[in-house]
């Protein structure tokens, strides 16, 4: 055992005064209200990890946790250092640099190219693995509505949504069962080919599925527009893009739900010099569009935001944010 682990007590111990004291200032940020406040934490005699777990999970610690957070996020904003513009060879350039990576996560690795999860990787994936996977599908659709709900926001249940980046349609079916009509889109021929697949077996008739040639060539629109964990995968300048077609695809009275990095930590992007090869990869990329951009994007469409919630599906590589907004007009 190295010395380092031998400094640690291999066995939990009762708590103290004085761990009651610290667990105050680590999880509340603040010292206690009393001697008889603090005293009151040990009269079942807890242990030091039992104390430690009430503290931190305690509605006021996630409070706390929160406003660090608030604090946090304001300080780091940055929108500098992406470059947008774009030539159409450059677009024609980035976007076959996109679809080739996809493609072959299609071919090879399509369900852990959605959720990059172990459990999901292709050498993992059995049936059990396959359920789990589209019944986080339910799960995200079942958030939607949930945000919906608490903005007072009524979905256009017997209209159509439009799903940008729809892989293997892990969301497909739940949408398709609560809105008149589901419409798949995805970069990747063999994504669409599993998704396709994934919805006839389970009975679904009120759905499309093209890629994304196909839709930007049409003019078909939309009452819904979702995209989640797709668009950061593309350059700045493509998801820029996709955003401007797909907000001028919703009807009047439309909703648009979407989850987009706005800030990487470290994060640079030049076209010119991403398609010279500096920082261009062939596997999964993360990219950032600056939040001062997507709002421009709504406004010129006649969007107004509705909500706007940091999210964590980035991790600790930078700040995400999901946007809900309504398009002007009536339904």
């Amino acid at each position: 055992m190295s010395s380092a682990q031998s400094a640690f007590p291999s066995t939990d111990r009762p708590a103290s005064l004085y761990d009651v004291q610290a667990c105050y200032r680590l999880f509340l940020g603040r010292e206690p209200e009393s001697i008889d406040a603090a005293t009151g934490h040990l009269a079942d005699e807890p242990s030091t990890w039992t104390l430690i777990s009430r503290f931190r999970g305690s509605a006021e610690a996630r409070q706390f946790q929160v406003s660090q957070a608030a604090g946090l996020i304001a300080g780091a904003q940055e929108g500098r250092g992406v470059d947008l513009d774009l030539t159409e060879p450059q677009r024609q350039a980035l976007t076959d640099h996109v679809e080739q990576v996809w493609s072959r996560y299609g071919r090879e690795n399509a369900f852990f190219s959605v959720l990059t999860n172990p459990r999901y990787e292709a050498e993992h994936l059995g049936d059990a693995e396959v359920e789990e996977f589209y019944a986080t599908g339910e799960e995200e659709v079942g958030w939607l509505l949930e945000v919906c709900a608490r903005n007072h926001v009524a979905p256009p249940q017997a209209g159509a949504v439009l799903e940008l980046g729809c892989g293997v349609a892990r969301m497909g079916e739940a949408f398709a069962r609560r809105f008149g009509r589901y419409e798949g889109v995805d970069i990747s021929a063999e994504h669409l080919a599993l998704a396709r697949s994934r919805l006839a077996e389970r009975g679904v008739d009120n759905f499309g599925l093209r890629r994304l040639p196909e839709f930007l060539a049409g003019d078909d629109r939309y009452d819904l527009f979702f995209s989640v964990l797709v668009l950061q995968h593309n350059p700045p300048p493509i998801m820029h893009w996709l955003l401007d077609v797909a907000l001028g695809r919703l009807n009047a009275g439309g909703l648009a739900y979407f989850q987009v990095p706005c800030r990487l930590f470290d994060y640079r992007f030049d076209t010119e010099t991403y398609l010279a090869g500096v920082g261009q990869q062939e596997i999964m990329e993360m990219h950032a569009l600056p939040q001062p951009a997507v709002f421009a994007l709504m406004a010129r469409h006649g969007l107004t935001p509705i909500e706007v919630t940091p999210d964590d599906r980035v991790g600790s590589i930078g700040l995400s944010y999901t946007y809900l907004a309504r398009k002007a007009g009536r339904p």
